[in-house]
């Protein structure tokens, strides 16, 4: 949930529609190749040479897409993207920046998707979503959820406790800027996050707790601004989860319910 002086940016950061102007093809100084070791696991790499320019990618399939920014960067690093737009053929493009707006492509590859298991793409560690090194986060849900066996009690032992101890950060949704991502751990540690830092930080747990969870971004009749929530799969269905909706009624002594309407929300990106 954000204020309105917030919206925008947030849209900015995962909407991103176009692309800057392409100054020209291939002649990038960056090197760039991608790892498609995960690929049927639902995620897809590029690894970059050390660069001090700003790199996009984007990944496009049919007449979806979604662009990434993939710097600063260590030369080596590999970011992990999902492939959640289904199976098919994406396509991968990684571009430079080369002055103000415009950018030229240092790669572009074709890359048939195929899945083996669908939710396992809402279980991978990815470029917005990096669980994996988010060591706190680990560790807490671990505790929170240690001799539970039902996915349904650890992802609602998780839920209460971000419910509880998590609340909205009005002076961050004032100032974020557009290439805001969540750290997960600062999170954990400050107890404040915008919509966007609740869900990163519940998908990132139930995740590491081996739970398929959904980084849903679009509208909800709940809220009046853009807005970021979870859908996690339970018992074979996935279910709708709003923790910051919920922390905030909670805090208000309101009613609050675990799971839902899917009539009130209308996603617009999955990650």
């Amino acid at each position: 949930m954000l204020r309105k002086t917030g919206r925008m940016l947030l849209a900015a950061m995962v909407l991103l529609a176009a692309l800057p102007t392409l100054a020209s093809a291939n002649a990038g100084k960056t090197s760039a190749e991608l790892d498609k070791s995960a690929v049927e696991k639902g995620s897809i790499g590029i690894r970059l040479g050390k660069t001090d320019a700003i790199v996009k990618a984007k990944v496009t399939k049919g007449s979806a897409s979604y662009t990434y920014t993939l710097t600063p960067n260590q030369a080596g690093r590999t970011f992990w993207l999902p492939t959640q737009m289904g199976d098919g053929e994406y396509e991968i493009a990684v571009l430079e920046n080369v002055s103000g707006n415009k950018y030229r492509a240092i790669l572009s590859e074709k890359v048939a998707v195929k899945v083996a298991k669908v939710t396992d793409v809402y279980l991978n560690s990815v470029l917005n979503l990096d669980w994996q090194d988010a060591d706190k986060a680990q560790a807490k849900a671990k505790e929170l959820t240690r001799g539970i066996e039902s996915d349904e009690q650890k992802a609602k032992l998780i839920y209460n406790y971000i419910v509880e101890s998590v609340r909205y950060d009005k002076e961050l949704a004032r100032t974020v800027t557009s290439d805001y991502v969540p750290d997960i751990d600062a999170t954990l540690k400050s107890g404040k996050a915008i919509c966007y830092g609740y869900a990163t930080l519940y998908a990132a747990m139930l995740r590491s707790s081996g739970i398929p969870a959904k980084l849903a971004m679009g509208n909800s009749k709940l809220v009046d601004e853009y807005h970021a929530w979870n859908e996690i799969y339970l018992d074979g269905k996935w279910v709708i989860v709003d923790t910051t909706v919920d922390a905030g009624l909670a805090k208000g002594n309101k009613k609050i319910t675990f799971e839902k309407k899917s009539s009130d929300y209308d996603a617009i990106k999955y990650y």
